[in-house]
């Protein structure tokens, strides 16, 4: 939640600066003489600015640090963090970075990588805590596998930097992994949804159907993107309402 209200914020602060550009420009008649379109094109950054604190994805990686997922985290992570940008993030259940070897240690944590996770540790219990908490605020929607587990979830970021969670948009499955099925490395997921969202394509599966639904037919029927579509919808009319106290 912490990550989710940063972003918010940097969204708040990108929308007041392109709304004080509007207004700076409203102000400077000689250039709105000659620059009417100009006035129409930073109404739109501010309006495009304003309106992309709407929906997001909370994207989840339920995973073992002995794990294919994990090795590729250390070997590439940077790579990861750049590519998702601020578009999204993948959250990755009882990792975290810590500075003290020993205090971790004692607290019944392991180290994890020597490259980009250099300094990340796990802990089996917060691991197990987030576990059930997802399992049991989506009623089961999704359980965990015991290998590694794509966890996906609709959200809507609202202007006070509180978030909405849709846990019946719920949905999931197995990664690729030596020990587990074929479906999707770590690495094609990240492009896969990043990709989905830099084209607004709104898939229902953001990209990563051969994962959370593999068993499905392929197809190029638009059926995917209107169910996105209605996810994202009902999210916004539940707010509606919950704004109208109804």
């Amino acid at each position: 939640m912490g990550r989710l209200r940063e972003r918010r914020q940097v969204l708040n602060a990108e929308a007041a600066a392109a709304v004080r550009r509007l207004t700076k420009q409203k102000h400077e008649s000689l250039r709105m003489m000659t620059a009417a379109s100009g006035e129409a094109a930073v109404y739109q950054e501010a309006l495009r600015a304003a309106t992309r604190s709407g929906p997001t994805v909370l994207a989840f990686l339920f995973a073992q640090p002995y794990s294919d997922a994990i090795h590729a985290l250390d070997s590439s992570g940077e790579y990861f963090d750049q590519r998702s940008g601020e578009d999204w993030d993948l959250f990755f259940p009882g990792y975290y970075r810590a500075e003290d070897d020993d205090l971790e240690k004692r607290a019944g944590s392991r180290p994890v990588g020597t490259n980009f996770a250099k300094g990340w540790y796990f802990n089996t219990n917060d691991f197990s805590r987030l576990r059930k908490h997802v399992q049991d605020a989506s009623k089961a929607r999704w359980k965990y596998s015991g290998l590694t587990d794509l966890v996906l979830i609709c959200a809507w970021l609202e202007q006070d930097e509180e978030v909405t969670i849709d846990w019946e948009s719920t949905i999931s499955g197995s990664v690729t992994d030596s020990q587990g099925p074929s479906t999707l490395t770590l690495n094609e997921i990240i492009e896969r949804v990043s990709d989905d969202l830099e084209s607004g394509a709104e898939d229902a599966n953001f990209g990563v159907r051969k994962v959370t639904n593999p068993n499905a037919p392929r197809s190029d029927h638009p059926f995917g993107r209107e169910l996105a579509a209605a996810t994202l919808t009902g999210i916004g009319l539940r707010l509606g309402e919950k704004g109208l106290g109804l």
